[in-house]
């Protein structure tokens, strides 16, 4: 095991350098025992301040699974069926098409199949709102009545954050109790949670958020928080103390450090495929995956890997569970780039034997990429699938010598959403900023048509 451990430390401080990342802190479990469980780097750029094992961030989407839960006690408890309709437990549910709205399930809002729109990324209440007030989510639920659907409920899986904010106020009504309150009683209690709140309250030891700048250095920048559109999806605080104890309940099948979340059966839902995702998502050595409650699931000849990421733009997080072998990983992040997912999938292969599949591409600043088609990248792209990636148009400007794609506009606390293209290639780019450090877009101009695969979405600019 010292060896193994050896290994991971390595591993983390070379994808730490790759990355430009400011501070991690980590969890890992093998054969049911904690291994390791620490902080490395800065918490906070500015001022210096270490990152440990109880900095809480925003972990993002690994929201989700527990949220998930959540619905599963209540269904255990007689209180809703996780088949019934949305509009039963809320009848001003609305959408721009609404016999799709009173179709819609609870078992599709939060499987992805409900044929909800993604999250737009001029959308930037998502994500950064101070509205706390106690009706917030009912009202954001009332806003959906203009969304159109992307296709018939129960169809193909398409990642949609409002999924969950549906399954949050149900939460509401069903309980009485407001979606924190719920969660706090109910979840963090029996899981032995010490640090965990959510982002519009913060409290305790909590890191600084951070994005990356046009060279992929680290820079203070907003600090995510939603009561309203995202509280239930993405806005939950973990340490990674707290977070290792939720992935040792999960190995365990809802049993926590106090007590059950649910019957063993009644949880082992959560690690259940519920539908198979699109061919495009593939999981390590191109294996179709499938997606259970709040999970990502991949399996493999003699084990099954689970796992979700979670970014909310300036924080993130990745877990990594392997049930059959007691091992798990917990990545969470003052920043939110390909590190995390890198180094949860990587710390997780080495305890499987085998080595990581993956590192934070290198950009080479000494590289002086010849610039003279880079006008022709300038432009407005279009996603050319549906996904949560690039949800709207992505106009990308061309400008002082450098190509910057444009997501949301700035306000007075919060800078313009830009991310940088850092070159590699003539055509080939490796992006900064906006939760998208680290991935790849590579271009192609053909007869006056400019197409790219960016961040894997192809995408493809509009007039040519």
């Amino acid at each position: 095991m010292a060896k193994h451990l050896a290994r991971i430390e390595e591993f983390i401080a070379e994808q730490m350098r790759l990355g430009q990342t400011p501070g991690i802190s980590m969890g890992v479990v093998n054969d049911g025992e904690t291994i390791l469980l620490r902080g490395y780097g800065r918490a906070d750029v500015v001022n210096g301040t270490p990152m440990t094992e109880r900095s809480g961030v925003v972990v993002g989407s690994t929201t989700k699974a527990l949220t998930c839960v959540a619905i599963l006690q209540l269904a255990q408890w007689g209180l809703l069926h996780v088949d019934d309709a949305v509009t039963r437990y809320i009848p001003s549910f609305r959408m721009a098409d609404q016999a799709h709205a009173e179709a819609v399930t609870i078992r599709q809002a939060i499987t992805h199949t409900a044929g909800l729109p993604p999250t737009l990324s001029t959308q930037t209440e998502f994500l950064f709102s101070d509205d706390a007030a106690d009706d917030a989510l009912a009202r954001y639920i009332e806003s959906l009545q203009d969304r159109a659907p992307i296709g018939p409920p129960g169809g193909q899986w398409a990642y949609a954050n409002d999924g969950f904010a549906v399954a949050g106020r149900i939460i509401e009504v069903v309980t009485g109790r407001s979606y924190e309150s719920y969660m706090a009683e109910e979840l963090f209690g029996p899981l032995g949670f010490e640090d965990a709140c959510f982002a519009y309250q913060p409290r305790g030891e909590i890191a600084a958020a951070h994005d990356f700048g046009p060279e992929g250095e680290p820079y203070r920048s907003f600090f995510p928080h939603s009561r309203a559109a995202s509280a239930a999806g993405s806005e939950l605080i973990l340490s990674a103390r707290d977070a290792l104890r939720w992935l040792k309940a999960v190995l365990a099948l809802g049993q926590g450090e106090r007590g059950a979340l649910l019957p063993a059966d009644a949880f082992s839902e959560t690690l259940r495929p519920q539908t198979s995702l699109p061919a495009g998502v593939r999981g390590s050595d191109g294996a179709s995956r499938r997606y259970g409650l709040g999970w990502m699931i991949e399996k493999q000849d003699d084990y099954t890997l689970i796992e979700h990421g979670g970014s909310a733009i300036t924080m993130g997080s990745q877990f990594v569970a392997v049930p059959e072998r007691g091992i798990a990983v917990a990545v969470l992040s003052n920043s939110s780039s390909a590190v995390n997912s890198i180094l949860g999938e990587g710390i997780a292969a080495m305890l499987l034997g085998r080595e990581p599949r993956r590192s934070f591409p290198a950009v080479d600043p000494a590289y002086v990429p010849d610039r003279r088609r880079w006008p022709l990248l300038q432009g407005v792209y279009e996603p050319q699938i549906v996904q949560n990636s690039v949800p709207a148009e992505l106009p990308i400007e061309y400008v002082g010598g450098r190509l910057v794609a444009h997501t949301y506009p700035a306000d007075a606390r919060r800078v313009a959403g830009d991310i940088f293209l850092r070159p590699v290639g003539e055509l080939d780019f490796v992006l900064s900023g906006r939760g998208r450090t680290g991935n790849l877009a590579s271009f192609t101009i053909q007869d006056n048509v400019v197409e790219a695969i960016w961040s894997d979405v192809p995408i493809r600019k509009q007039g040519g």
